[in-house]
């Protein structure tokens, strides 16, 4: 996978370019008032970054359990690289646009692609035993449904942000939820509960 490794240092080179440019075009300035002046071109660099490392580190961590790969195991890792290399265009749109509603839904709209993606390779895992790394040994079988939990959440910031414009990028902060939500699924025991909700006659 250092093809995928390749892509993502790629994008990320992407994204610091136009902060490059941004010295050499204002050199004989202030750099507090360069840094000033812009100020939302770096908050969208610092935070795509740290999107596109959690994407990296997320898609890595599934990537190490595969042994093969299919048709459809290729088809989406495509998919989910395509979302990888439009992130550092969805950054300058957020520093050139701010939060304008359909800049908000570029951005948010790319990260939930992405995120939709890994989620897709992640149930393709988990339904292809043999697409695994030791697929015959059982017990460390990877569960997707933390990925199906996060991308919904991105899906629902991604209403949120475009529809609030005041929420806008906030609307991100949905992903602190991952967590809770993911205790509230292991702990609460759903399964119990709809035996007993079953009549008697299909218990």
């Amino acid at each position: 996978m250092t093809f995928l490794d390749a892509v993502v240092a790629i994008a990320i080179t992407l994204l610091v370019l136009p902060l490059v440019d941004l010295l050499g075009n204002d050199s004989q300035h202030d750099l507090g008032a360069l840094l000033a002046a812009h100020q939302a071109q770096f908050g969208s660099f610092l935070l795509t970054f740290v999107v596109i490392a959690n994407a990296w580190l997320t898609h890595h961590r599934l990537i190490e359990r595969v042994g093969t790969y299919d048709r459809a195991f290729l088809h989406l890792n495509l998919a989910w690289m395509l979302t990888v290399v439009v992130l550092p265009f969805s950054a300058q749109v957020i520093a050139d646009f701010r939060t304008q509603r359909l800049s908000v839904g570029i951005y948010v709209g790319t990260i939930a692609l992405n995120s939709a993606a890994g989620t897709a390779l992640a149930l393709l895992v988990h339904r292809r035993p043999v697409l695994r790394r030791g697929s015959n040994e059982t017990g460390d079988e990877p569960n997707p449904l933390e990925s199906i939990v996060t991308t919904g959440l991105v899906f629902l910031a991604l209403i949120v942000g475009v529809a609030l414009p005041a929420v806008n990028f906030f609307a991100l902060l949905l992903l602190l939820l991952v967590e809770p939500l993911m205790w509230l699924i292991r702990h609460v025991h759903f399964q119990d509960l709809i035996r007993r909700l079953r009549p008697k006659a299909e218990r």
